[in-house]
């Protein structure tokens, strides 16, 4: 069954704030048709662009505004802790998280363009945990990519999981920081333009593999013992998410049996810094728990990213959610704007009151906006 998000709202591009309001909406028509208000009609802009610094697009006029697909990258967790003889409750996590990842991608992948990453890279097929007897600098190669970001890609997925074991280390960072080079390109031609670009990383374990990592296990308890704290993975695991989100990509954080851990707070500091308005991390306990967020996720992307029939200046448009200024940028209450400046992604609690039924409406004035 789809999700049953919903966003009732009025979505309009509305120019406003003219010292001669005739003369701006007489413009604002010869750019094309509109219908006065928010929410109406399709409407025009003089030369195909709206910002401040042209008076000719300030007036009463309206865009059209249509959702837009997201992007979703999946990045998956296949060290050994993932695997049943790899962690304290052996729990086959790999298997639960697999099925998941392939049923929520079967599910939407008529509505939302998936892409699948990995990690690690190099952890030879694998199997059984037993990190004790893997070599560090091949079982801490960072992820790569198994499917590139495409509408259906759930067949590909599929077939890209089903051959893969669970061994090897934890390497978070250099694998977000793989991960933006892949999802901060555009996704295939002919898909049209495309606003809210996701990842959803899922994960049993404390980032490692960094410079100073010296021991053993797959960060979550593996065959060869708990592993060690790696302070450095930890903060180069924060900054690759912070690098993502000022990019524009959003990160959810997801943990298999991580909600009581000793790292569960590296992982709420992690799902803090992604700019989606999280505060903690996602934790499951199961494969079919694993399944029901993989569907909230994807509802929340597919609800709150829209696309505009005009590029903005962002220093001039006013995003109101519920009569609200959201702030633009990534903040916990806001919003950001695609690379093609024609897309809204709404963040945090402006997505989560859209979805609600509150009015979302985009503004564009004639002087910079300030939203306190």
């Amino acid at each position: 069954m789809k999700s049953k998000h919903v966003v009732i709202a009025v979505l309009g591009l509305v120019a406003a704030c003219s010292s001669d309001p005739e003369r701006d909406w007489n413009a604002a028509e010869n750019g094309g048709s509109g219908s006065g208000s928010t929410g109406g009609a399709d409407g025009g802009v003089k030369g195909g662009k709206v910002n401040g610094g042209d008076k000719d697009v300030c007036g009463k006029h309206t865009l059209r505004g249509d959702k837009a697909t997201a992007d979703i990258l999946i990045v998956l967790d296949r060290s050994g802790s993932m695997a049943p003889g790899g962690n304290e409750t052996r729990t086959d996590r790999w298997t639960g998280s697999r099925d998941a990842v392939v049923a929520v991608t079967s599910e939407f992948g008529d509505s939302i363009n998936f892409g699948l990453m990995t990690f690690p890279a190099n952890n030879g097929g694998g199997g059984g945990g037993r990190n004790d007897q893997l070599d560090v600098a091949t079982s801490c190669g960072a992820g790569t990519i198994n499917v590139d970001i495409e509408p259906n890609a759930g067949d590909d997925i599929r077939n890209a999981l089903q051959p893969m074991r669970a061994a090897g280390f934890t390497p978070t960072a250099a694998t977000l920081d793989a991960a933006l080079a892949i999802i901060g390109t555009p996704a295939s031609a002919d898909q049209g333009s495309t606003s809210g670009k996701y990842i959803v990383l899922v994960t049993d374990g404390d980032p490692n593999c960094s410079a100073d990592f010296r021991g053993v296990g797959g960060g979550g308890g593996g065959g060869g013992g708990t592993a060690p704290v790696d302070p450095r993975a930890r903060a180069e695991t924060i900054a690759a998410i912070e690098k993502l989100t000022k990019e524009g990509v959003q990160t959810f954080v997801v943990g298999f049996q991580t909600g009581q851990s000793s790292f569960a707070d590296q992982l709420d500091k992690m799902a803090t810094a992604g700019g989606t308005g999280d505060t903690k991390h996602h934790s499951v306990e199961s494969g079919a728990d694993l399944s029901q967020v993989f569907t909230e996720l994807a509802g929340r992307a597919q609800s709150c990213s829209f696309e505009l029939s005009a590029t903005v200046d962002p220093s001039f448009v006013l995003v109101t959610v519920g009569k609200k200024g959201r702030k633009y940028n990534n903040q916990p209450d806001g919003w950001v704007l695609g690379k093609d400046k024609k897309s809204v992604t709404l963040t945090g609690t402006a997505c989560t009151d859209a979805q609600h039924g509150q009015i979302f409406q985009v503004e564009v004035q004639c002087e910079p906006v300030m939203v306190i």
